[in-house]
């Protein structure tokens, strides 16, 4: 009998068997009631390189666990075919495989090169940041390490665990950061990584991402490695605080205010006289989610995307209402308070090392008036053990032995940009190492 392709099984085929090799395997528990088995998964891969999801219920858990490990290939025959639907999809692909009763499974002894030994589906930045609010799939990524937390005792659930924060630089010079949960906090060797000049690359799978909530951002510490942070949060404005108006004068060559000198206008930062001078904006908005209230800033760009016009032309609408007073807040810019949105933040020694805050919003991403309205975040040329990893991975469709990975994981930090991920969390993990030769932590 010939193997049926992963790319060739369908429902209608019911005496499919395919030669797989079993890259990852962990427990499926259920978080909310005591950790309770749901089933035993796996990612299968096939000689063309085609992943799938496989999954065991858990009352055949224990029949199948002793025959199947990990790194090993095996042939497969009388299996279910799924619809692969719902959330927390581990790979991309339209089916699942499910075990049953009758399902057979052989393990195939000796040396087989021709299935990959490694197959991942990387995430680039701007997939993970379309993936904030969006579950269907879990997400794989690759970066080198450039900042490892201390492990931390934390409750979740009524339930002791243990975290600990990672971040990682990707490939377009943005970084994420990733907290570990459980037993992956041990993963890292310490020794290793701070006795060693590295680079460290490190895979982590099975990711979803989050963005940052208020109370988070008010908690980031600065430190020499995040001096400055671009971070993405989702809140609400409840608020227009017009103390100090909604705009200022500003140069229009570097957009810095400009001041009256002796009775003409001078701009600092070009050290003279601007040929031109324009409204600009600068709001102060106090915005607020489930966690916590902070306040933004929202300057000419950002608050043009929300408010659809710029400051010179509400400055020129106004004045010909009444006298130009910028502590008079135009209704344009009042219609945005209640308002949901996606908001990219700069944050620097200001906000990190002082504690103020009054954080700067860079931008509003393309999310921004979220779901709820139905409208529904440079590494000079990255080492070559990333680029080779990256080129291998997409060319080869493998990373080719030597490996191991973190996985229950969850993944966020700047230009590097942060954006924050949590963990689909699964039992079951391996050992870490890196450096030029590992390529996996």
């Amino acid at each position: 009998m010939e193997y049926t392709t992963l790319k060739q099984i369908s429902r209608e085929k019911d005496n499919s068997k395919v030669k797989v090799r079993v890259l990852r395997m962990w427990d499926a528990i259920n978080i909310a009631n005591n950790h309770d088995l749901l089933s035993l998964d796996m990612i299968l891969v096939d000689e063309e390189g085609t992943l799938i999801h496989a999954s065991i219920r858990k009352n055949l858990a224990q029949s199948y666990r002793p025959q199947l490990n990990e790194g090993s290939i095996y042939t497969i025959t009388n299996f279910l075919v799924e619809e692969n639907k719902g959330n927390y999809r581990p790979v991309y692909n339209k089916f699942k495989i499910l075990f049953n009763s009758t399902t057979s499974v052989s393990k195939l002894s000796g040396l087989d090169h021709s299935i990959p030994q490694s197959q991942f589906e990387f995430a680039d930045y701007g997939t993970i940041a379309s993936r904030c609010y969006d579950t269907t799939y879990l997400t794989d990524v690759i970066g080198i390490l450039d900042y490892i937390g201390a492990i931390e005792e934390i409750k979740t659930r009524g339930r002791p665990t243990k975290l600990r924060n990672i971040q990682l630089l990707l490939e377009e010079n943005k970084s994420v950061q990733i907290t570990l949960w459980g037993n992956t906090t041990q993963q890292i060797d310490d020794d290793f990584y701070k006795t060693n000049k590295g680079p460290f690359i490190v895979i982590v799978t099975s990711t979803i991402a989050k963005t940052f909530r208020v109370a988070e951002i008010k908690a980031l510490e600065w430190n020499s490695e995040t001096k400055d942070l671009l971070v993405t949060c989702n809140a609400k404005i409840i608020n227009i605080n017009n103390k100090y108006g909604w705009y200022y004068v500003a140069c229009l060559i570097c957009k810095t205010k400009v001041k009256q000198v002796k009775g003409v206008l001078w701009c600092e930062r070009c050290k003279n006289e601007p040929k031109f001078a324009v409204p600009s904006y600068r709001i102060q908005v106090q915005v607020q989610d489930e966690t916590n209230s902070t306040t933004f800033i929202l300057f000419d760009k950002a608050a043009e995307k929300i408010i659809s016009k710029t400051a010179k032309e509400l400055a020129e609408m106004q004045e010909e209402i009444l006298k130009l007073d910028e502590k008079i807040l135009p209704k344009e810019i009042q219609k945005i308070v209640g308002n949901e949105y996606l908001f990219q933040l700069h944050l620097d020694e200001y906000n990190l090392k002082y504690g103020k805050e009054n954080y700067t919003v860079s931008k509003i991403l393309e999310m921004e008036i979220l779901h709820k309205q139905n409208d529904s975040s440079k590494v000079e040329e990255h080492q070559d053990t990333m680029e080779e990893i990256v080129r291998k991975s997409k060319q080869e469709k493998y990373i080719a032995s030597q490996k191991q990975e973190i996985r229950e994981t969850s993944v966020e930090r700047p230009e590097r940009m942060l954006l924050q991920m949590h963990q689909k969390r699964q039992k079951g993990t391996k050992q870490i190492a890196s450096k030029k030769k590992k390529t996996e932590l």
